[in-house]
């Protein structure tokens, strides 16, 4: 039913996109005015390398937690093990790396948080790999030895992200800064179309969850950006917040008992409060890169 569902709203919404232009489209068109002044890539020095602090972070942290559901499966305790995964996934969105949609990790990201969408096997495809794949086989499956295996390649994934240097994947350069100030709107617009929309659920039922660490990430961005967007236009930040406010307020009404409710198995009223929310702040959001045009970025 679950997925059933997601495929009809991902058709929905691509016919909302092709028929009206969403709010927060519309949002930056309205904001594209010819005086806004470029942002001398030096301003982002320091937000930038914050932010690959930040990631390095999570990154630690994120082994650890892997570690700790690899350690579960081993010993067959799958609660355990489902609550370690949903701690490890969470972590990693936080980042702002959503379904390796960001595309800062390349096929890397992909394999560590990829759908299995486009792969001619699907979800037995030997390509799929990572978080969705644990999560196949924990909550749809309930195959712990696969769990085991592919919580292994997914620890050695990330393992391998963990190493690399963070230069060339965020790179200091007038275009890279200009691609990365884009994940302050677009880290909850892919929220909407991936999770929100059922396409990457995989039996967890915790894309509410996954919404929430969104949020997390996406006020990161704003923690770091906010010096440069207050001379550019001084209510956004503190708008944003407010909105984001309500985004948490709205997904955790999707926790029942400490559980999450799946996005297809909430009442008609509290998914069209998700929506509203997350609708409200992307239309926020929206001018940040228009904002933040880098100087020589383009």
């Amino acid at each position: 039913m679950g997925r059933s569902w997601g495929a009809a709203a991902a058709v929905g919404a691509l016919l909302v996109v092709l028929l009206c232009p969403a709010p927060w489209a519309l949002a930056r068109a309205r904001h594209r005015a010819p005086g806004v002044i470029p942002v001398p890539a030096l301003q982002l020095d320091a937000p930038m390398r914050a932010y690959r602090a930040y990631v390095r972070e999570l990154l630690g942290t994120l082994r650890g937690q892997l570690a700790g559901l690899s350690a579960a499966l081993r010993s067959g305790d799958v609660p355990g093990a489902e609550s370690d995964w949903l701690t490890a996934h969470l972590t990693w969105l936080r980042i702002g790396q959503d379904d390796g949609a960001y595309g800062a990790f390349g096929q890397l990201g992909r394999q560590i948080d990829g759908t299995a969408a486009g792969l001619v096997g699907g979800v037995d495809d030997p390509q799929f790999t990572g978080f969705h794949k644990v999560e196949l086989d924990l909550w749809t499956r309930g195959d712990v030895a696969a769990a085991t295996a592919d919580a292994a390649v997914l620890s050695e994934l990330v393992a391998r992200l963990a190493a690399r240097p963070l230069g060339p994947e965020l790179p200091m350069t007038p275009v890279g800064l200009s691609i990365w100030t884009l994940r302050a709107h677009e880290i909850l617009e892919d929220a909407l179309r991936d999770s929100l929309s059922g396409d990457d659920e995989y039996g967890s039922g915790t894309a509410l969850a996954s919404v929430m660490a969104d949020v997390g990430a996406t006020r990161e961005m704003l923690s770091l950006l906010a010096p440069v967007i207050a001379p550019r236009s001084p209510r956004l930040v503190g708008r944003a917040r407010r909105q984001l406010d309500a985004v948490v307020g709205a997904a955790q009404a999707g926790q029942v008992n400490g559980r999450w409710v799946a996005v297809s198995e909430l009442p008609t009223a509290a998914r069209e409060r998700v929506d509203a929310a997350v609708g409200a702040v992307l239309e926020t959001l929206a001018p940040i890169p228009d904002l933040l045009q880098v100087a020589g970025g383009t």
